[in-house]
């Protein structure tokens, strides 16, 4: 099945069915999001608190 097939599918729900599928698919990441999880975070400062954070922005 492909896309286009799907999309079809989901017209055919019933209105509070295809809030659902919206719902679903809301929620999952796009591919700048992905890309952003796979980024190596070795080396990132960290902070104790949020203080410390909004300290450090701060400058």
């Amino acid at each position: 099945m492909n896309a286009a097939e799907i999309i079809e599918e989901i017209q055919r729900l019933p209105e509070d069915e295809r809030g659902k599928v919206i719902e679903f698919v809301r929620h999952q990441p796009n591919q700048e999001t992905l890309e952003a999880m796979r980024e190596p975070t070795e080396g990132l400062p960290r902070f104790e608190t949020v203080e410390d954070l909004f300290e450090e922005m701060r400058g």
